[in-house]
């Protein structure tokens, strides 16, 4: 950090620790003190901007840099990702076909021993006999991949999930409500439109 910049920085933190002391010091009981507040909030706005101004000198030229790479990097980073993805897909389409031949096979022959054409000892030994549905793959470049599988839950109807499960649009509600209060169009089902008070300086 440059010189001018600490010396920037302590000025700064002597402001913030008189902002802290007037804070402290400061109620509001009577309508001189809240005059006087409102010259006090101004203040602190102007601090505000003098802080943001500071630290915009660091950010800027770094939002540059980060904005720079983004636009040069990312389109990349997502055909990289794009592309393993479908190897993946691939891979787990190739192995799922392999398991399910397998599978029919073992019913075929699951199949015979209980119409009586092969004997059990028979069915066993063919089922033993059958190649592995390929699980994990590992080449000589230290590289593998793995299919694994766990429970995924999915919504096929929606309409029978609980409303327990159900999330509100609380964005949109109030979009929506703000806007039927402004037009004098019924209201949102227990939806109601309230006053809520906020001081800002003028």
């Amino acid at each position: 950090m440059q010189k001018t910049d600490e010396n920037d920085l302590v000025v700064v933190k002597e402001k913030m620790a008189g902002m802290q002391n007037m804070l402290d010091t400061t109620q509001v009981t009577t309508d001189e003190e809240l005059n006087g507040v409102a010259d006090k909030i101004k203040g602190v706005k102007t601090l505000l901007k003098l802080i943001e101004q500071k630290k915009e000198k660091f950010t800027e030229p770094a939002k540059l840099i980060i904005s720079e790479a983004r636009e040069t990097y990312d389109p990349m980073i997502k055909e990289c990702r794009n592309a393993e993805e479908v190897l993946k897909q691939r891979v787990k389409a190739y192995m799922t076909a392999q398991e399910q031949k397998r599978i029919a096979e073992e019913a075929k022959i699951t199949a015979k021993v209980e119409s009586g054409y092969m004997k059990p000892e028979t069915a066993m030994a063919k089922i033993e006999s059958l190649p592995e549905a390929p699980k994990t793959v590992r080449t000589d470049n230290n590289s593998g991949l793995r299919m694994s599988k766990r429970k995924v839950a999915k919504i096929i109807n929606p309409e029978l999930v609980p409303r327990e499960f159900w999330v509100i649009d609380e964005v949109r509600v109030r979009r929506e409500a703000l806007d039927r209060e402004k037009n004098g169009l019924p209201q949102i089902p227990g939806v109601i439109i309230e006053e809520e008070s906020s001081i800002a300086s003028i």
